[in-house]
């Protein structure tokens, strides 16, 4: 076959692949449902339907309200009705309720307000549900992934690291959840309140009693409540799948940001830095053993401080809130800028919304912000910006912008929920209604600030967080676990929830950020956490202990931590590509095994097993049991289960039935890592020997070339990459034809087969095995695992290369 013929060829391919995939039913047409409600007018009582199937309806106990008094009411009888509202009595002669019940492109919408308004301080809902059912929602919680038979809090609270596993309560909330019937419900509400599933048990405890929280009735097998400390209530109810209703939630609540490429690779800080010599060699540190380096974060404490001469650093000693280096410990921050972009490192900053007027006991300089500037609430240490206050905000962003403009572009944002603000008073109104928005308001002028001076090209981590935080900062971490293997269980389950109140591009403190005991975190849990964060969207390491310094672990623990990293970097082409899907549709990155599987009980169960997109599972080695099998030299047996399908194990190379838990032994050097067989993803595999010019240390992709990993299976496979154009593969009986498109000059192409095949054919010509890679324009060879098989080495013409690989 001639070169010619052969781009011909492959360009058909390319055009019948494109159609077959293009020519399927669009999934974002799909919120045209059929929704259609009915409401009895005598009570009223409403009932959602999509098409003939009963959706969801209102339960017993339905539209109530709680007054100053104590006493509750409810809504009674239609009186009319104007259109699609519907003026409903109450229980009180002289107060109404309008409810208007509308469909919109999402799906159905409910809104009620109670007329006169006054007096009201709760509204509560119920809506019909049952035991069997499955909730996926609720923000970033730590405990666990499926609601059933839980109670959200539904208050923007900080949960800290040694109550995170005793405490049901999330900094990063979201009233938003869908059940595994097959729909959603929105309470679209900033104000305070709880969510009680059917069957609900308050346990654990929320820990925040005080104020009481609404009430719920605890054990109700019929309906999930909705309880919220205002005078109104709005709601969306949406049908479909989880993909389907999480594209409707946010249409409605916002899409997601894309970050910038560099959100992707390695982030590092401790906890506590001592001066500005010490952030630039904690750099040279990490590149000098070969581990690449995005951005250096400088943490609490660096702001002006009261510490003397003699006296260790640490935070007590900020006067958080100067927002100005402290000229002690950083004598020229502008040059530390210039020495950190001279090795290609960006330089981030913690800050807070906190100012305090002392620090150790020692007086700090007197606030500069405007009279009224403060949330008034009995806490005076610190005092906490009222960003509701437009001049407030104004002075905030005047000092930040004055900050970033020595260079600095990327943000760790903390501490906006840090305390209780429930009984507060803010300059706009009740900290019932405003106390989840306060790290919103944070969050927003800090990004403002940052795109001003920076465009697009900054990143953020925040920490807490509300509805809409996806669409203002660019990626979030996971709080503060302790450095135990408690604390990486929690922090699986925070990732996996991160996605709709906090944001899809999510990381955690890699080896924990305190506790954990003397010399925590060990070498071990640190392993294990650092292939946890390999496959998280961010991954950033850092914390209050040994993972402070990760080079100072033994060698191998270093070359293992190296190793992660280079596998996250390898992962870049598929973790932006699903960054960009987010971005247009909402949908996760990471995400539980029953987001893709709402049908499958045993996928409910598996809440430490992570699916990335659609195609690749990982389950992070989390038992405690991991220090005494390492200790005696033994693997740690993983308990997994394989969805359906078939699943190939991309350490082990071999091939795997889904439908079926298995035990998996895991190697400190391993973990359980699978791709779907018949599935195609970006995969930038740093192999040594294949190309003339290796890899740069610190490229996270390049612009000439790009990976991929295919895992053979019938028929057809197409995927796209953001660096590797488009891949698509045709499997038959003893036959495998490849073909790649917009892809770059320089393209590998990794097979996930053991099998040596009897011919390779690229671009045409029939192709020997190759013994070095090395020197060919184009080739072939069998490489070993981790990550082996049959490895392709393509010069694409015009962008396109062709492969026909017989068995």
């Amino acid at each position: 076959m001639d070169v010619p013929f052969a781009w011909r060829r492959a360009r058909v391919l390319l055009v019948v692949a494109v159609l077959l995939v293009t020519g399927l039913p669009a999934v974002a047409q799909a919120v045209r449902s059929g929704l259609r409600w009915t409401v009895d007018r005598s009570p009223f009582h409403l009932q959602v339907f999509d098409g003939d199937r009963p959706l969801i309806g209102q339960a017993s106990g339905r539209m109530s309200y709680t007054l100053a008094d104590g006493t509750t009411h409810r809504l009674t009888n239609v009186l009319r009705t104007e259109r699609d509202t519907y003026v409903v009595a109450t229980d009180e002669p002289t107060r109404t309720a309008r409810v208007l019940v509308q469909r919109t492109p999402r799906g159905i919408r409910v809104e009620w307000r109670l007329t006169p308004a006054a007096d009201v301080l709760e509204v509560r809902e119920s809506l019909t549900g049952d035991d069997t059912e499955h909730f996926l929602g609720g923000g970033a919680n730590f405990i666990y992934t499926d609601l059933r038979h839980r109670v959200l809090l539904n208050k923007a609270h900080f949960t800290g690291a040694s109550t995170l596993g005793r405490c049901n309560k999330s900094g990063m909330p979201s009233p938003f959840f869908l059940s595994s019937r097959g729909y959603a419900v929105f309470p679209e509400t900033e104000a305070i309140g709880r969510i009680a599933f059917p069957n609900a048990v308050d346990d654990p405890p929320h820990c925040s009693d005080n104020p009481p929280p609404c009430p719920v009735q605890l054990g109700q097998p019929d309906r999930t409540q909705l309880c919220f400390k205002t005078s109104k209530l709005d709601y969306e109810i949406y049908a479909g799948s989880p993909s389907r209703v999480v594209r409707a939630y946010t249409a409605k609540a916002g899409r997601p940001t894309l970050p910038p490429t560099r959100q992707f690779a390695l982030t590092h800080w401790r906890d506590t830095v001592a001066d500005q010599v010490t952030v630039v060699d904690d750099v040279r540190q990490l590149l000098s053993r070969g581990i690449p380096l995005a951005t250096e974060w400088i943490d609490n404490p660096w702001e002006t401080s009261t510490k003397l001469p003699g006296e260790s650093q640490n935070s007590r000693y900020a006067c958080n809130g100067t927002l100005t280096f402290d000229p002690v410990q950083f004598p020229d921050p502008r040059k530390m800028v210039e020495d950190l972009k001279a090795q290609g490192v960006h330089l981030g900053i913690w800050i807070s919304p906190h100012v305090r007027t002392v620090a150790a006991e020692r007086p700090c300089p007197p606030a500069d912000y405007p009279p009224g500037s403060f949330i008034r609430t009995p806490r005076t240490d610190p005092l906490q910006l009222d960003l509701t206050n437009p001049a407030t905000r104004a002075h905030f962003e005047t000092k930040l912008e004055k900050l970033f403009a020595l260079g600095i572009d990327m943000v760790k944002g903390d501490r906006g929920e840090e305390f209780e603000l429930e009984d507060a008073t803010f300059a706009a109104g009740r900290g019932t209604e405003l106390m989840n928005t306060n790290p919103i308001r944070y969050a927003r002028s800090t990004v403002d600030v940052l795109r001003r001076l920076h465009g697009d090209r900054f990143t953020t981590l925040w920490r807490g967080g509300y509805t809409g935080l996806p669409s203002i900062v660019n990626g979030v971490w996971g709080g503060d676990p302790q450095a135990t293997y408690e604390g990486l269980r929690l922090s699986v389950r925070r990732g996996l929830n991160s996605w709709l109140s906090g944001h899809p591009v999510w990381g955690t403190d890699t080896g924990g950020f305190n506790g954990g005991g003397p010399g925590a975190p060990s070498p071990t849990l640190f392993t294990r956490w650092s292939q946890f964060s390999a496959v998280s969207p961010v991954f950033e390491v850092g914390g209050a202990g040994r993972n402070a310094t990760p080079w100072n672990y033994d060698e191998r623990t270093v070359a293992r931590f190296r190793d992660s990293v280079l596998l996250h970097y390898a992962l870049f082409p598929y973790l932006y590509g699903l960054a960009r899907n987010s971005a247009r549709t909402g949908e996760p990155i990471a995400r539980p095994m029953a987001y893709d599987y709402p049908k499958d009980e045993r996928a409910w169960a598996a809440d430490q097993h992570m699916l990335i997109g659609n195609d690749l599972l990982a389950v992070p080695v989390t038992a405690d049991r991991n220090e005494a099998d390492a200790a005696a030299g033994l693997p740690t047996p993983v308990e997994v289960y394989l969805p359906a399908g078939r699943w190939v194990d991309l350490y082990a190379g071999t091939v795997h039935e889904g439908n079926q838990r298995t035990t998996r032994n895991s190697t400190l050097d391993d973990f359980p890592l699978y791709l779907r067989a018949g599935a195609a993803i970006g995969f930038n595999q740093r192999i040594v020997g294949v190309w003339p010019k290796p890899w740069n240390l610190n490229d996270l992709d390049r612009a000439d070339r790009s990976g991929w990993t295919y895992a053979p299976d019938a028929g057809l496979t197409h995927a796209t990459s953001p660096t590797g154009g488009t891949f698509v593969a045709h499997n038959r009986h003893d036959t495998t034809t490849v073909l790649v498109a917009n892809a770059p000059p320089e393209t590998q192409v990794m097979i996930t087969t053991q099998a040596r095949p009897k011919a390779v054919t690229i671009d045409g010509r029939r192709i020997p095995e190759s013994a070095s890679l090395a020197g060919e324009t184009v080739g072939w060879a069998m490489k070993p695992g981790p990550f082996g098989g049959l490895l392709l080495k393509l010069r694409p013409h015009a962008g396109i290369s062709s492969v026909t690989i017989t068995r």
